[in-house]
């Protein structure tokens, strides 16, 4: 009985609010985001929900400021919890008032729901919000804390053209496989690390990993360390978050603007046949440009990758032979996708060796140094290499 009353308490004092107080919505539709995409950097057959899964059945917490008018977009964070029940607010309630910000937080997809269904959960809830308000997705963040942050680096580097920023609290995910990906991550994406002073493992993995490593690849981030162990930041500190965030929103915009295809607007959600026809229409536009025809390689890879079986996966595969043949543009490709690839694969060798993962900064040199031999970065490889195989 005792436990039931604290457990109350502590969800009651995470719902007090000044001028509004979160309210519980169901979900009213199954989510129109591709979250079987989302869910297969879990593993291969990832992508499976239980039969009886109900997406209507789903429920979340949200708080809409008083503010809030259907006529602009509005900010939005989306918060998952390492527990079953919604988390977050308690820090994110001041800034969410005072930058008039959208949350929602979703009940039981918490550590211990399967990987692909708290994605799902995640996405019918993220969807729901964007059919009913008029919301903003440059300026949608994605947050969670402990394994709710890795969850959002998962999410967030999956579906980048839904979001404006990623906050992962003491806990985070490497970057998806597909080089597309990466470059929208670069493009588009804020990504605020935050990790406690005393949060011994989280704080190194931020530290020595993921903040020096996604620096180097060029992506915009900050790493935040307030004095606390594994627990939520003060409301300074995401207030410190949410400005750092807002300062790169005119970058975003304009990146919306001159890729459309590669972007949605409020209330949109393409269809994977429509988001594949946009990428690979992007990509050809992309290769007719000498400085982005890797670029539009990737693109192609993508759009392969995801929607082979469609028919501008189909296209995609036919253009990428053709693109094999024009020995003019090979030459371009070669030279930008080799400066693209020298770049990733020096910066994760060097964040393994950071972390204490040898065994894979080993396998990244040594993938240079195959890649490059008799040229000064494979030697540079090779050396690295017998380093640290000794």
């Amino acid at each position: 009985m005792w436990k039931s009353v604290a457990v109350a308490l502590l969800i009651a004092n995470d719902c007090l609010a000044g001028s509004e107080i979160p309210k519980d919505v169901k979900v009213s539709a199954a989510t129109r985001l591709d979250w079987e995409f989302a869910a297969s950097g879990f593993g291969p057959g990832a992508a499976k929900l239980p039969r009886d899964y109900d997406s209507t059945q789903q429920s979340y917490q949200l708080f809409v400021p008083k503010q809030y008018a259907k006529e602009k977009a509005w900010p939005l964070v989306v918060f998952i919890s390492p527990g079953d029940q919604p988390t977050g607010f308690s820090a994110w309630q001041k800034p969410c008032e005072s930058r008039s910000m959208l949350f929602c937080s979703p009940y039981k997809a918490g550590n211990n729901c399967p990987p692909v269904q708290r994605v799902r959960i995640v996405l019918d809830m993220l969807d729901d919000v964007r059919r009913t308000y008029h919301i903003d997705p440059e300026q949608t963040y994605l947050a969670g804390f402990s394994g709710g942050g890795r969850m959002a680096c998962a999410i967030g580097f999956a579906l980048p053209e839904y979001f404006g920023g990623v906050i992962p609290v003491c806990g985070t995910n490497p970057l998806p496989r597909l080089t597309y990906l990466r470059h929208r991550i670069h493009d588009r994406l804020s990504v605020a690390f935050v990790t406690g002073t005393t949060d011994t493992l989280n704080r190194k993995e931020n530290e020595e990993y993921m903040y020096p490593y996604f620096q180097e690849l060029g992506i915009r981030t900050k790493l935040w360390v307030p004095a606390v162990g594994h627990a939520l930041p003060p409301a300074s500190v995401v207030e410190e978050v949410h400005a750092w965030l807002a300062e790169d929103l005119k970058r975003r915009a304009k990146n919306a603007e001159d890729y459309p295809g590669l972007s949605v607007t409020a209330k949109t959600a393409p269809t994977a046949g429509e988001q594949a026809r946009a990428l690979l229409d992007t990509a050809r536009a992309d290769l007719k440009q000498p400085q982005r025809v890797w670029r539009g390689v990737t693109l192609l890879q993508g759009v392969t990758a995801r929607w082979g079986t469609l028919e501008p996966g189909k296209e995609a595969k036919a253009l990428l032979m053709k693109v094999s043949n024009d020995e003019e543009l090979l030459k371009r490709i070669s030279e930008q996708g080799e400066e693209d690839e020298v770049r990733f694969l020096t910066a994760q060798a060097k964040a393994f060796e950071r972390f204490g993962l040898t065994k894979q900064a080993i396998a990244a040199w040594q993938l240079l140094a195959e890649n490059y031999a008799d040229t000064p970065t494979g030697k540079k490889a090779a050396t690295e290499l017998k380093r640290l195989q000794k």
